[in-house]
Order: C-alpha cells, then structure tokens, then sequence
C-alpha cells in the first residue's frame, strides 16, 4: 500500500475514533460537541459578543442562540450585556464551564503524549513540525472557505 493511501486510511479511522472519545467524554459532562466546540473558543478567546460565537463556528444566530441557552440552563455559561451596546449580548464562560472543558483537553491530550512518548526524540520533533503545518493549514483553508450564515 502506498503511503497516501495508508494514511488516509488511517486518518478516516482515527477520525471516527476521536469522534467516538469525544462523544464518550462529552456524554459524561452532560454536553454535545456544539455546546463543547462554543464553551472551547469562550475559553481560548475570552468573553465573546454572540455574533462572532455564530461566525467562528460557522452556525446560524438562532442555532448559537439555542447552544447557549441549554449552556446557561447547565450553569456553563452565562450571556452578559455588553456594556456599550444593549443589543449585544456576550458569552462568558462560568467556572463549571472552564472546568469541563479544560478536563476534556487533559482526557484527549493524555491520550495524545502517551502515543508521542512512543517514538525517539528526532521522531517527535518530526511530529510536532507536521501537527505545526497541519493547523496552519487547516486555519487558512478556514479562511478560505468561510460558509455563508444564516
């Protein structure tokens, strides 16, 4: 087998495998991978107006809207006026929130450094400079592809 085919056969498998661990993980915290991925980015990028929770995600206002009520309901988040514009309001991630969170990060990641412990150290560095290119590459084929939202 050649090695583009092998590894694509292996990316789809371990897509659906981390599909399924998030799904196991998340199901333990209560939550689903959309409540998850909105309580990540509130995370990573602080408080946040909701417009741009419905941009950087690429879901409509009313699906942001629905995501953030069942959060608020959960005490996961809470939706904050904006001090300037009463229009606006913000997403602030609330402690609970941060906790799951942070924990699913630990869950996946050991899994990821238990399998990065396994190779030589000029192995890991290779690694390393792949998963590099591989988010730069994934961030401007984000911004190359920006879905239209409802």
């Amino acid at each position: 087998m050649n090695k583009k085919k092998e590894f694509t056969r292996h990316f789809r498998e371990i897509q659906v495998n981390f599909s399924r661990f998030y799904a196991k993980v998340l199901t333990r915290a209560d939550l689903t991978l959309p409540q998850y991925a909105l309580l990540s980015q509130i995370l990573t990028q602080g408080t946040i107006p909701m417009s741009s929770a419905s941009r950087q995600l690429s879901i409509s206002k009313p699906a942001v809207t629905n995501l953030v009520d069942r959060l608020e309901k959960s005490k996961c988040l809470l939706r904050v006026p904006h001090p300037e514009d009463r229009r606006v309001h913000l997403l602030k991630i609330t402690t609970k929130g941060k906790r799951i969170v942070r924990k699913t990060q630990v869950r996946v990641l050991e899994v990821l450094l238990k399998t990065l412990d396994q190779f030589e150290s000029k192995d890991q560095k290779i690694i390393l400079s792949f998963y590099g290119l591989l988010s730069k590459h994934i961030r401007q084929a984000l911004i190359l592809s920006k879905p239209r939202v409802r």
